[in-house]
């Protein structure tokens, strides 16, 4: 289905965006999804300081670069609440925010919130790339810059801190997976891009938006993203300068702080 036949069909986005619209004038390199929640004002400060301007800056960022960004957030389950409040007059103050109206902002709402993301940035910006990132990741963009222009040659292309690891079946542990038993007896997830910041074509942004409506979501965003696109003729590259330690590590662009 094509991207226009499918809103035509119904998949048409709901968010805020700060009052700039859609804007397809020109194709960007990158639009930037930095997912945060309420209480997280601190974090989105460091990274306004950091690496992700405000203003001008913000737009000269979009002009001389071809890099959107935007802190990602939903709204509060009552909403209009102090929470919504809070958001709507900091997002005034800065026009950086995706506010994503009908996602309830919950921690078991992640990994639907990095769908909605993707599915949003790809009906209102056209861009090579559309980027994950976490509210705790401080990014080298001028690095990062240099992985994306090394793979646009590749039409569909998935690129992080690839890994894998243990499903946990136990409930009340930190990484419970209700749907454990989906992943078989060995109870090992499938090779997939660490959450913390992860890159994907343009093609792919498309997909999850016409198909966002039955794209299933489990626990945990990187899972999530990863089954979406197991399945698919997608280009998995694991990318050791996306892998984001305490500290900067030798050639990584992304730091967790």
């Amino acid at each position: 289905m094509e991207l226009a036949a499918a809103k035509k069909a119904g998949f048409i986005s709901k968010y805020s965006p700060g009052g700039e619209g859609t804007n397809k004038k020109k194709k960007l390199v990158a639009v930037i999804g930095v997912t945060t929640q309420f209480g997280r004002r601190k974090n989105r400060d460091a990274i306004r300081k950091a690496w992700m301007p405000t203003g001008a800056p913000l737009k000269n960022m979009e002009d001389e670069k071809g890099i959107v960004a935007r802190f990602v957030i939903g709204r509060s389950a009552n909403r209009g609440d102090s929470l919504d409040r809070e958001i709507n007059v900091e997002s005034s103050q800065t026009s950086d925010f995706m506010i994503l109206d009908e996602l309830v902002e919950a921690d078991e709402e992640n990994p639907k919130k990095t769908k909605l993301f993707f599915a949003h940035a790809a009906d209102t910006w056209e861009a090579e790339f559309y980027i994950k990132v976490n509210d705790d990741v401080h990014v080298k963009i001028d690095g990062l810059l240099a992985i994306l222009s090394a793979n646009l040659d590749k039409p569909r292309v998935y690129i992080g801190c690839m890994k894998s690891g243990e499903v946990f079946s136990e409930p009340g542990h930190k990484w419970y997976e209700p749907d454990w038993w989906k992943f078989g007896d060995s109870k090992s997830y499938f090779r997939h891009a660490s959450g913390e910041i992860f890159v994907i074509s343009q093609a792919l942004a498309q997909f999850i938006s016409i198909n966002r409506s039955i794209l299933r979501t489990y626990a945990h965003d990187d899972i999530s993203a990863g089954s979406w696109f197991i399945g698919l003729d997608v280009k998995h590259i694991d990318e050791t300068k996306l892998c984001c330690s305490s500290s900067w590590s030798s050639g990584a662009v992304c730091s967790a702080v």
